[in-house]
């Protein structure tokens, strides 16, 4: 296949080349070329802005367009114009309206007026925007995928990193919230290996595309982090969860400084997504195990390897609070050496 990749050289983008080039195909990336990264060989390059012109690409017609860097409709417009017999838009759970239901399908109502202020809710209105454009011009050879939380090597928010790289160090690990809730992410690996097989089977269509195949509980996953650590001769961890009030109260930041920790009943159903249809179209998630590998191999090996989350200060702050307070909360401890 002749393959325009718009973006192409950072996280999931880097996934996609490698798993096209692997596949044989011509893959040619349309980037600014702010972000440089080593791509497959044979990889072609073509340099240039998708918010002030695409005539560099536009003068071939390609067999399938992979867009990794649309965020806006007036992107999308213009992208809409180069000649394609697919394409296929990487877009985000955040069009769907209602994020506090569980169990949303493809078919639940997107995102259609927001707040331009709100960061949230304008990146995923702006993508459910810019899905309606695809589809009105590509009713039949657009296909839509909408990932979870994508995490795996060279991800360059930290976020899954963090509970790789902080279960590796051992100790006392802080824990969010209850060990039995839900969560899902996505492979970026995975994601790749399911745009070629669309292409192979000529798959188009609306996808959730969230992991892992068969449900996982956080402490399940603090639990893999730890074991395969473990593999590496890891120090000892031992693992205290705090509740949600405690941490909303000492004003930790959901999401970001413990990861996969969302509390506001708005975002309730955002980690419990159904992915019945994208497994039935050919999704296939790789053992948790082994992405959790692969990142600490990464981390290892790339100095630039980006961890964000709590500082060990902070946590070790926390730690002491929750470990010594005597106002009648619950202290969960859970030692997972």
């Amino acid at each position: 296949m002749n393959v325009l990749v718009l973006g192409g050289t950072r996280f999931l983008g880097r996934h996609i080349v490698e798993a096209l080039a692997s596949n044989g195909d011509r893959v040619v990336c349309f980037h600014r070329g702010e972000t440089r990264s080593p791509l497959p060989a044979g990889v072609e390059e073509r340099y240039g802005d998708r918010n002030v012109d695409l005539s560099i690409v536009a003068a071939e017609r390609w067999d399938a367009i992979v867009d990794t860097s649309c965020q806006r409709p007036e992107q999308m417009e213009r992208s809409l114009g180069l000649r394609t017999d697919r394409y296929v838009f990487i877009s985000t759970v955040n069009v769907y309206a209602d994020l506090s239901r569980r169990g949303i399908t493809e078919s639940a109502p997107t995102v259609e007026a927001f707040d331009p202020a709100d960061e949230a809710a304008s990146y995923g209105g702006n993508k459910a925007a810019c899905e309606r454009l695809l589809l009105r011009r590509y009713p039949r050879e657009g296909l839509v995928l909408r990932p979870g939380l994508i995490v795996g090597k060279w991800d360059p928010t930290g976020r899954f990193t963090y509970w790789c790289s902080r279960l590796a160090r051992g100790g006392r690990v802080l824990a969010p919230g209850d060990p039995s809730r839900p969560i899902q992410f996505i492979d970026a690996a995975d994601i790749a290996d399911f745009v070629t097989r669309a292409f192979a089977n000529e798959t188009t269509g609306t996808f959730t595309i969230v992991g892992p195949a068969a449900p996982m509980t956080m402490g399940q996953l603090l639990e893999v982090c730890a074991s395969v650590a473990a593999a590496r001769v890891a120090p000892a961890a031992e693992i205290f969860w705090a509740d949600d009030t405690f941490l909303l109260e000492r004003n930790v930041a959901q999401w970001t400084e413990l990861p996969l920790w969302l509390a506001e009943p708005q975002y309730a159903g955002i980690l419990e997504l159904n992915n019945a249809k994208a497994l039935a179209a050919g999704l296939h998630t790789r053992p948790a195990a082994q992405t959790i590998a692969a990142v600490l191999d990464w981390i290892e090996n790339d100095p630039g390897a980006v961890q964000a989350g709590m500082t060990a200060e902070r946590e070790a702050g926390l730690l002491d609070e929750l470990t010594h307070r005597r106002d009648g909360y619950e202290v969960g401890q859970e030692d997972v050496t």
